[in-house]
C-alpha cells in the first residue's frame, strides 16, 4: 500500500510542479510586458490546478492588465475573466489580504458592464482593514476620496485618526504623507516628512519626500536641492530601491533650478531624467517648456 501511494505521488508531483512553474513564468512575462503570452500561460496554470488560489489570483492580475492594454469591446471578456480570477482566489482563501485587495481594486475601478461594483469594493476594503489595518485603511481612504464631498471628508478623517494612533511607526507615517501628497495637500505631507527627517536624517526616502513637497509648494528651492543631491549621493537600498524613481528625482531637481531662474541648469537636469527614462512625459514637457537654447 505504501509503495502504491508513493508511486501515485510521484505521478502527480511533476504535473503540480509544472503548474506551479507556469504561474511563476506567467508573472515574469507580465513584468516584461508580454501580456498575450502571460495570459495564455496563466490560463493553462488555472486549468492544471483549478483549486490553487495563487493561479486564479494571477489570472485576475494578468487578465486585468491585458484588458486595460487592449481596450475596446474586445477587452470586455478579458476583464470579466479578471474578475472571475480574483473572485475565485478569494473564494478559495477568504482571509488572504492580497487576494481580497485584488478583488476590491477590480470592483472599485472597473465599469459596471464588466462587473465593477463600488459598494462591494468598499465592503471588501473594510474587510481588509480588519485583517490588515494599515493596508485596509489607506485602501478604503483611496476609494472614498473618489466619492462625493461627504465621503472625501470621511477618507481624511480615517487617515488622520490612523496617522495619530501610529505616530511612532515610520511605515504608517510614510503612507499618510503619501496620501496627503496624492490628494493635493503637500503642506500636510511636508509636516510628516519633516517630523520623520528629525528622527533620522539618513533616510533617503524621507529626504526625497521633503524635497518633493518643497518643490510642489515652490518653497526653499536651495534646501530642496540639498536634499535631492544628498539622495543622489546616497540612493535608497534594498526594497526601497526597487520602487524609487531616480528619473523623478532629476526632474524635481530641474524644477528647483527653474524656481531659481537658472534654465540652463534646469535643462541639464531634465535631460538627465530623460536619459534614465526616455518615456518620462513630465520631464519631456518640462524640457520643451524651456525652449531651444
Amino acid at each position: 500500500m505504501r509503495l502504491g501511494a508513493l508511486a501515485a505521488l510521484l505521478t502527480i508531483l511533476p504535473a503540480a510542479l509544472r503548474a506551479q512553474d507556469q504561474v511563476a513564468r506567467a508573472r515574469d512575462l507580465l513584468r516584461r510586458g508580454q501580456l498575450d503570452s502571460a495570459y495564455a500561460l496563466i490560463q493553462r496554470a488555472v486549468e492544471a490546478e483549478p483549486a490553487r488560489a495563487e493561479a486564479h489570483y494571477g489570472l485576475g492580475e494578468i487578465a486585468g492588465a491585458k484588458a486595460g492594454a487592449d481596450g475596446g469591446l474586445g477587452a470586455l471578456g478579458t476583464a470579466r475573466r479578471s474578475k472571475a480570477g480574483y473572485a475565485r482566489a478569494v473564494e478559495l482563501e477568504p482571509n488572504n489580504v492580497q487576494y481580497l485587495s485584488g478583488l476590491a481594486g477590480f470592483l472599485a475601478q472597473a465599469p459596471g458592464i464588466v462587473g465593477g461594483d463600488r459598494d462591494s469594493a468598499l465592503v471588501l476594503a473594510e474587510r481588509v482593514r480588519r485583517l490588515d489595518p494599515a493596508r485596509g485603511t489607506f485602501m478604503l481612504a483611496s476609494m472614498l476620496r473618489r466619492g462625493d464631498a461627504r465621503e472625501q471628508t470621511r477618507a481624511d478623517s480615517i487617515v488622520e485618526s490612523y496617522e495619530r494612533s501610529r505616530a511612532g511607526e515610520r511605515a504608517v507615517q510614510m503612507r499618510a504623507a503619501g496620501y496627503w501628497a496624492q490628494t493635493d495637500r503637500p503642506e500636510r505631507a511636508l509636516v510628516i516628512y519633516e517630523r520623520l527627517l528629525a528622527r533620522d536624517s539618513s533616510d533617503a526616502l524621507v529626504r526625497y519626500g521633503v524635497a518633493r513637497n518643497l518643490v510642489v509648494l515652490q518653497r526653499e528651492p536651495r534646501r530642496a536641492q540639498g536634499h535631492l543631491r544628498w539622495v543622489v549621493a546616497h540612493p535608497p537600498t534594498g526594497e526601497a530601491a526597487a520602487n524609487f524613481n531616480l528619473a523623478g528625482l532629476w526632474w524635481r531637481l530641474g524644477q528647483t533650478w527653474v524656481q531659481l531662474g537658472q534654465p540652463d541648469s534646469a535643462r541639464a537636469a531634465y535631460q538627465r531624467a530623460l536619459g534614465i527614462s526616455p518615456q518620462f512625459r513630465q520631464a519631456r514637457q518640462s524640457l520643451d517648456s524651456l525652449g531651444a537654447r
